[in-house]
């Protein structure tokens, strides 16, 4: 079974053994879906809790993270007599990720591939627009198993296409994936062995790994949809099986020389499970809510949240406690999934540093920096309101918000102000003054509103009501930006004053 990380410059697969043996001159996996990242390093944890090379106090983690804990250990552990088979995608009795009790319906109600592939498929509702669903391309069966992973940690609900009546209703109408409605953090490290020790959370007792519908008691069998299994671990929660999916093999002419592909997929509704706080350790709230990924709203505008967790988490043996205590500086990999009911909108990721030492500057910085976009993201909005009010002197009601949105540059605003605050967090991760960080950081924003108002109202006339209105709206902007609360809190130096 395949497993996808990077050595150097050069992507490579590795075996799972393989990957443990080198974990520590490899740098991290990669894969163009930043989904199937986290759902790589999630099945990794589940299998080193698994394994039993897991700590089980704060104390132990932080001596296992500072001492680079053997994890080659795990693949003595993978190729254990008890294990053979047990990782093997299409074995004929317990296939990996697998239900194998699906098979007397996978030729008839089976689809293409591509209905794994969230990316491909777009919409779960499958029977509102299914025409992927009839590709006749088979996959190779390393990016179906990565596509299968995935699934089962992101999996949406949504109507699939197997009739009601051959499975139930509940195989029929997916369940949701544990991580599809939240943001996924992960501590990332130097190595792939290092980010493994990192997020191999204590928990007194590892759980089960799930690596088969076929071979442990208390599966769901589909009789209701609202039944909810305890995880009863680590290993059970990063292991869930999220679907209940069979993959149909073939090697024939459509395949590679030594390759297999899969050319047929049945999939349906996995396991639903609940929450607990032991094994939902990463996870960033906002009120009561749990931080959510959104391509209209991107991930750094929560970046405070984000540090507001390592300052008072409050559960003793979450991530952001243990990673507070470290020595060293980190980065915190931010990953979701934006989708609405069965529809995927795409990908939200963000990579974060993170300096147990300047934690507090670190989150007062991103806290700030925000405030600061939002105001400046006000100010531009009424400098654009005063704009179209000199510019279009005698607009109506109806024509109002078309007209003011000709100068309104607040979208620009927010799309150029990441650069900015991403380099405010690496000089206060990096032991810049925070105080005097954040103020340029205040300049930086002062100088993006100015240059994204200027641009919209170049396209005014040469003429006095032209000239009145550019005036006019200049003005507005430096006198919004000179009362909101946050710039006032850092004010420009001048020459003078310094």
């Amino acid at each position: 079974m395949p497993a996808l990380t990077k050595s150097g410059p050069e992507v490579v697969w590795r075996s799972l053994p393989e990957v443990f043996l080198h974990a520590e001159d490899d740098l991290a996996i990669s894969h163009s879906s930043p989904g199937t990242v986290i759902a790589c390093y999630e099945l990794l944890l589940a299998i080193c809790h698994a394994a039993g090379v897991t700590p089980r106090r704060a104390s132990q983690w932080r001596s296992w993270v500072e001492e680079r804990h053997r994890l080659d250990v795990v693949a003595d552990w993978l190729l254990q007599p008890e294990n053979k088979g047990r990782f093997e995608l299409f074995h004929p009795e317990h296939p990996f990720g697998q239900n194998v009790l699906l098979a007397d319906h996978l030729d008839e109600h089976g689809y293409s591939p591509v209905q794994l592939m969230l990316e491909r498929a777009k919409d779960y509702n499958q029977f509102s627009d299914h025409v992927h669903l009839h590709d006749p391309e088979p996959v190779m069966a390393r990016d179906a198993f990565l596509a299968m992973i995935t699934q089962h940690a992101f999996g949406l609900g949504g109507r699939t296409m197997v009739p009601v009546k051959v499975l139930g209703r509940p195989f029929t109408y997916g369940s949701v994936g544990r991580l599809s409605a939240r943001v996924r953090i992960l501590a990332m490290g130097e190595s792939l062995a290092d980010t493994l020790r990192l997020n191999l959370c204590p928990a007194p007792e590892s759980g089960t790994l799930n690596t088969t519908w076929t071979n442990k008691a208390g599966r769901r069998a589909f009789v209701s949809t609202r039944e909810f299994r305890s995880p009863d671990g680590p290993a059970d929660w990063h292991s869930t099986l999220g679907r209940s999916v069979l993959m149909r093999a073939r090697s024939d002419v459509a395949a590679p020389p030594g390759e297999v592909v899969v050319d047929r997929v049945l999939l349906g509704a996995g396991e639903m499970i609940s929450v607990n706080p032991v094994t939902d350790h990463d996870a960033v709230y906002i009120g009561t809510r749990p931080l959510q990924a959104s391509l209209s709203r991107a991930l750094w505008r929560d970046a405070h949240a984000i540090y507001g967790a390592s300052m008072a988490s409050g559960r003793g043996m979450s991530l952001f406690d243990l990673v507070a205590g470290l020595d060293r500086p980190i980065s915190l990999l931010a990953t979701g999934l934006d989708a609405t009911n069965s529809k995927v909108a795409g990908w939200v990721r963000d990579v974060f540093p993170y300096n147990p030492a300047r934690r507090g500057a670190l989150h007062q910085a991103a806290e700030h920096g925000v405030q600061l976009a939002d105001e400046a993201v006000q100010a531009v909005h009424r400098a654009a309101a005063v704009a179209c009010r000199y510019a279009y002197p005698g607009r109506s009601r109806e024509n109002s918000a078309t007209l003011m949105g000709r100068f309104d540059a607040s979208e620009e605003v927010w799309a150029r102000a990441g650069a900015p605050f991403h380099r405010l967090l690496q000089a206060v991760a990096d032991g810049a003054d925070h105080i005097d960080a954040i103020r340029d950081h205040a300049v930086a924003m002062r100088t993006i509103a100015t240059g994204a108002l200027d641009e919209r109202l170049r396209s005014l006339p040469s003429n006095i009501r032209g000239w009145r209105a550019v005036v006019q709206a200049k003005e507005e902007l430096q006198r919004q930006l000179a009362a909101k609360r946050t710039f006032q809190m850092y004010p420009e130096i001048s020459d003078e004053t310094a």
